[in-house]
């Protein structure tokens, strides 16, 4: 009979494990913290890379990486993982409330002290008397960037129990507590050819990832897909020609485009020149990053996925159908945003 127990290695160590553990029960009971939030598949905060060993994937395997949430053990295996900030929790107020578009809107809070987090994570932000929601935090559009204030591009929903309410009964002055940061779709510092796709506020971690590479990866070639349902949802336009007036491709896309500036294809259709050698970044619905994964894995590139989840509840379903929608909706969905 083969014994329970395995060895694991991760980043280096090696502790005792169970087989049958997910890599993140494990890591935990070696005393060894693997980034995570949901443990359910959904976030991908604790996607791995799997160096070697005998790993039930649990079908969420990307190129070499698996989710630590679901995946298990079946013997010795050894993974790393890329170190990241820690997880802290920190107070501010908001500072400014400004409408970028009508629906979309900038919000800057002010820290008590500084949070570190990595371009393209995201955080748990709770105004105060509200639920909490997950946001990325962004490069301000303006480029006015300051070490202890989180920017956030936020849709307005109607009659939603959170954005609706900004600017109304959230003001300048509304306090906010911020988690974080959590999320697996941070730039990494490679050489490989960057492709960044986005749709909606999904543009928020991408814009901030865009930037970040630019400046301190100047020789990494980058190219943008930008999508929203319609030209109205197109909220980024300065941001989009800073970049094009950098050198950056950006390609925009919006259902009622007029074929030329703006095209109408989805994001999918414009990544037919992908090659195993890109790493894609991917923001927005889930559909949208569904489909944009589907593309990276046919052509082998390697992917970090950031799924926006609109709370149903929010538009005026209950909670029970909002959680129904969401397992239906992609068994790899993440962040409610409204």
């Amino acid at each position: 009979m083969s014994s329970s127990k395995c060895t694991l290695t991760i980043n280096g160590e090696e502790i005792r494990a169970n087989v049958g553990d997910t890599l993140v029960e494990a890591a935990l009971g070696g005393r060894i913290i693997l980034p995570h939030d949901c443990c359910s598949g959904q976030c991908e905060t604790c996607r791995v890379r799997v160096v070697s060993g005998k790993i039930d994937d649990f079908d969420t395997r990307e190129k070499d990486t698996v989710l630590g949430c679901l995946a298990t053990l079946e013997g010795d295996a050894e993974i790393t993982f890329d170190p990241v900030p820690l997880v802290t929790t920190v107070k501010g107020k908001v500072e400014t409330i400004r409408e970028i578009i009508p629906d979309y809107l900038e919000v800057r809070v002010r820290m008590e002290r500084r949070m570190t987090w990595l371009a393209g994570q995201y955080v748990k932000a709770s105004f105060a008397g509200f639920p909490s929601r997950d946001y990325s935090p962004t490069t301000p559009l303006a480029l006015d960037a300051e070490e202890d204030v989180l920017v956030f591009h936020i849709k307005v929903y109607p009659n939603s129990i959170v954005s609706s309410k900004i600017g109304t009964r959230i003001k300048a002055g509304h306090e906010v507590k911020v988690k974080g940061p959590y999320g697996n779709g941070f730039l990494r510092n490679q050489p490989e050819p960057l492709l960044l796709t986005s749709t909606g506020t999904g543009f928020a971690p991408i814009w901030a990832i865009a930037v970040a590479a630019h400046l301190g990866q100047p020789k990494r070639p980058m190219k943008l897909i930008v999508g929203a349902r319609s030209t109205d949802g197109l909220y980024m336009k300065e941001a989009i020609r800073w970049l094009q007036n950098r050198g950056v491709e950006v390609l925009v896309t919006a259902s009622d485009g007029d074929g030329s500036r703006v095209l109408t294809n989805r994001p999918y259709e414009l990544m037919s020149d992908l090659t195993e050698d890109h790493v894609v970044y991917s923001a927005g619905a889930p559909s949208h990053v569904e489909a944009t994964r589907e593309v990276a894995r046919r052509a082998n590139s390697t992917f970090y996925a950031d799924p926006f989840v609109v709370a149903e509840e929010e538009k005026g379903l209950s909670a029970l159908a909002s959680s129904v929608f969401r397992k239906l909706v992609s068994p790899f969905s993440s962040k409610t945003n409204d």
